[in-house]
């Protein structure tokens, strides 16, 4: 993001002038995170809104909302005034912003005692999802100062571990508060060890550039802490699977527990925590795969490999959403014995995430048809849909990360498994590229080398 308002006499290459740049730098980094931490405050609470509304009054989840959207417009203002305020001071729009986010914090906090109920222990897990995806995304957006992001972790975080460990009503309630605290301490770490790159990081370009520093440190210090943070997130993927797939085991032995039988509608809520924890997990691993192929450090190992083998080794990982949608799938080509040079993971992978786009856009009762091509020093692999399609205007935006097409259909994703598959298949010189007609369906191809 463009900064030149906030553009400053130079600062001499000593302790104090180097800290004083560090500290701006990290002002400016903050103010920049607001429009994405708004963005997912808003989604957050839209899904408090329905998965919460069942369990309490209307009017209390009402103002409640009504209070975190009026803090959020108050971060909107801020993050414009900031903007257009030349030479801004520190101290004061640390402070400015630092209150705002503790305001957010106590908002959400309120919510574990407000929205939840003692006797409902699905409701308290929904809602304390949230909270944790919170506290997760908090990592990259408030680390920057290590005071704001740990004030923050430690209001969403503490009232919901005493939440937890002062239910009485439910045998589950203490251990999920012992899942939470360590939770926060890893968090807490997290908050720390990124704050650490970040800092390393900024104090190093100031060092190692010339008198020419304003001119380009905004740029390169942009580029680095970006790094600082794929490399940090690839280094935490253990670290954020852990809560979730404790979670994920909790909700496990919740469903299989023949002492106290489960209502039907509980039923439905366990069903519901665990598909929305396989799809944060799969979303998590896509992310970090991403960070990990934008700061460089991504290698493939390229075998020989024959492509039906790796079809086959995909096809079962997306049988579970088949059956929800009653797809009927269909294997076509030109045989066995079909050769390619390529990484195996990295093809599977990218397989799969074409093969649950298939799915996942495709009609109730739709077809998926996976075909093999020799294309002579190249095979072609195919997965075609019978779904709505994709008008020819937005074709081209398909591959960008982010780049949501598809909010109107109500489809999970954050838009990036597109993007991911087409940056793995191009590090094995391979192409990848998409055919649709509107209401007929798609087919998205990709080639692989033989060679």
């Amino acid at each position: 993001m463009e900064a030149t308002h906030h553009s400053k006499d130079h600062i001499p290459l000593s302790a104090s002038g180097i800290n004083e740049s560090v500290r701006l730098e990290k002002v400016r980094l903050l103010y920049s995170n607001i429009p994405i931490n708004i963005l997912a405050t808003l989604v957050a609470a839209g899904i408090v809104a329905y998965t919460q509304t069942r369990f309490i009054e209307h009017s209390l989840l009402i103002n409640w909302i009504i209070f975190l959207f009026a803090i959020a417009l108050t971060r909107i203002g801020l993050y414009f005034a900031y903007q257009i305020t030349p030479n801004p001071d520190k101290k004061i729009w640390e402070t400015l912003f630092a209150v705002t986010v503790f305001i957010t914090g106590g908002i959400w906090a309120s919510a574990i005692f407000l929205l939840t109920s003692e006797t409902n222990i699905i409701s308290h897990v929904l809602l304390a999802v949230v909270i944790m995806a919170i506290a997760a995304g908090s990592m990259s957006t408030l680390s920057y100062q290590r005071m704001v992001g740990i004030g923050f972790l430690s209001i969403l975080m503490i009232p919901l571990i005493l939440r937890s460990l002062t239910i009485t009503e439910n045998e589950y309630a203490s251990s999920l508060g012992i899942i939470y605290l360590v939770f926060y301490l890893i968090i807490f770490i997290a908050i720390f060890r990124f704050n650490k790159h970040i800092t390393e990081n900024i104090i190093f370009s100031y060092k190692s550039i010339n008198d020419t520093i304003e001119v380009n440190a905004a740029k390169e210090q942009s580029e680095q802490a970006n790094t600082a943070k794929s490399i940090f997130l690839s280094s935490m993927s253990h670290e954020l699977r852990t809560p979730m797939n404790a979670i994920m085991g909790f909700a496990q032995i919740m469903q299989i527990d023949r002492e106290k039988a489960l209502t039907q509608e509980q039923k439905h809520n366990l069903s519901e925590i665990m598909s929305a924890s396989e799809h944060l997990l799969l979303l998590i691993d896509d992310i970090l795969e991403l960070s990990h192929l934008e700061s460089g450090g991504f290698a493939s190992t390229p075998e020989m490999i024959d492509v039906d083998d790796v079809v086959n080794e995909a096809l079962p990982l997306v049988f579970h959403l088949m059956r929800r949608k009653n797809i009927t799938l269909a294997l076509e080509g030109d045989g066995q014995g079909l050769n390619v040079f390529a990484d195996p993971s990295l093809l599977r992978k990218i397989i799969f995430n074409l093969l649950c786009n298939a799915i996942k856009y495709n009609h109730q009762d739709g077809n998926v048809i996976v075909t093999t091509e020799d294309l002579d020093d190249k095979v072609k692999i195919s997965i075609t849909d019978t779904g709505k399609g994709i008008n020819n205007n937005d074709l081209s935006q398909l591959f960008t990360p982010f780049n949501r097409l598809d909010i109107k259909h109500n489809v999970n994703g954050v838009g990036i498994g597109l993007s991911l598959s087409k940056r793995m298949i191009e590090v094995m010189n391979g192409e990848i590229g998409v055919e649709s007609k509107p209401g007929k369906g798609s087919t998205f191809w990709i080639t692989v080398p033989k060679s």
